[in-house]
């Protein structure tokens, strides 16, 4: 098929960029593909009237339509398959490629535009205030960046978004867990339009561990939402744990002070990985831990952990918790629950049996669940039926 691939990246490298980058490469080897990709380190090197233009362009975008449409012209895509598009891209897309006649499947990665920041989660709390339409929350709370004005600016474009229609003219909402399935169909998106579709890892690359390891390993942002906090607050009540923060962010240099203030010798911030280095430090884990307090959509990290041997011990709320099945390939507790969390750490920590069988069974799952060939067959059968019901608004 002739796909029409988009994406907006971030500054910063993370699962949504990686995740674009993979099934780039996937849809290549079986598939014609445009890729139409905008990268948010253009703004740096924005003119000053681009910087006065950047509100309305991230409202609506006139490039974005411009140049769309004569990639449609050119390339005639079957369906446009949709990752992010905010801030360059914006929603001027969805009314273009309806426009044009071409499929829309948009991947829910995050919940905008029904959050100024995507995630339901400000100032170190879940919050659906601006849940049934009304983002004037976003901009009272700094709920972006903690700016007025990036916030006013998500604000209006989430709201116009919604106003003008644009999600009438997606045909498909590909959500990565059943988690995100429940969560837009309480926003009051058609059920018809609503399929569970997961990320994918090539799992035949990895070389999985052969020992139980001899730490806990939490490998991700540094941030708040990532419940570091609880974490450290669990460690704080067991003897004998290691516990390796393996990542950067925001919270870095807080996270530093706090384990040398209250002299956790058992805890160590190892800094950010990759590549093979990442691969290492899971499998010498004895497992991984997620401790997420906001609603996240997927965790790559599941599947990393999985794929490497390893069972993950995750909070029991959002996307990440759809992944884990409890007492098979890891555990569950109660998210914000530092008391919980560390009588879940302390049965897995001693458990070596157990932690190897969760393990084992985690690599099979991730092999027949995960794999690029299953998850590209699922987006090929979405595709095909939503295709097949466009009709006469087809471009083919």
């Amino acid at each position: 098929m002739k796909i029409l691939l988009v994406h907006n990246f971030y500054q910063q490298l993370g699962g949504e960029n990686l995740v674009a980058l993979q099934e780039k490469a996937q849809l290549e080897k079986t598939d014609e593909v445009f890729f139409y990709s905008r990268h948010n380190d253009d703004i740096r090197e924005f003119s000053t009237f681009q910087k006065a233009r950047f509100a309305l362009d991230t409202v609506y975008s006139r490039t974005t339509s411009s140049q769309v449409r004569q990639v449609v012209d050119k390339f005639r895509p079957d369906f446009a398959y949709v990752h992010n598009i905010y801030p360059l891209i914006s929603p001027s897309l969805y009314h273009t490629l309806h426009d044009c006649g071409v499929p829309i499947l948009q991947v829910v990665h995050d919940f905008r535009p029904f959050c100024a920041n995507g995630w339901f989660y400000t100032h170190g709390r879940i919050c659906d205030a601006c849940k049934n339409g009304n983002h004037l929350h976003a901009i009272r709370n700094k709920c972006y960046k903690d700016s007025y004005t990036l916030s006013a600016i998500y604000a209006a474009t989430m709201d116009l978004c919604r106003r003008s229609g644009a999600l009438d003219k997606v045909d498909a909402f590909l959500c990565l867990t059943d988690f995100g399935r429940g969560i837009l169909t309480e926003l009051g998106i058609p059920p018809s339009k609503i399929f569970v579709r997961p990320n994918s890892i090539d799992a035949s690359q990895i070389q999985p561990a052969k020992g139980p390891g001899d730490y806990v390993a939490y490998i991700g942002r540094l941030s708040s939402e990532k419940g570091l906090w609880t974490l450290l607050r669990a460690l704080e009540q067991l003897d004998g744990v290691n516990l390796k923060i393996a990542g950067t962010g925001p919270l870095e240099n807080e996270l530093r002070a706090y384990v040398r203030d209250r002299q956790l010798r058992d805890v160590a911030l190892v800094g950010f990985m990759s590549g093979e280095e990442k691969w290492e430090f899971l499998r010498n884990s004895r497992f991984v831990v997620m401790p997420s307090e906001s609603y996240e959509t997927f965790g790559m990290v599941v599947l990393e952990a999985y794929a490497a041997g390893k069972p993950v011990l995750a909070s029991n709320l959002g996307g990440i918790a759809s992944l884990v099945e409890n007492g098979n390939t890891g555990l569950l507790f109660n998210s914000g629950d530092a008391t919980d969390l560390a009588r879940q750490i302390d049965t897995l920590w001693r458990a070596p049996e157990s932690v190897g069988r969760m393990g084992a069974y985690a690599r099979k799952l991730v092999e027949e669940k995960f794999s690029p060939e299953v998850v590209y067959r699922q987006l090929m059968g979405i595709a095909q039926q939503v295709c097949g019901s466009y009709g006469s608004k087809a471009v083919h």
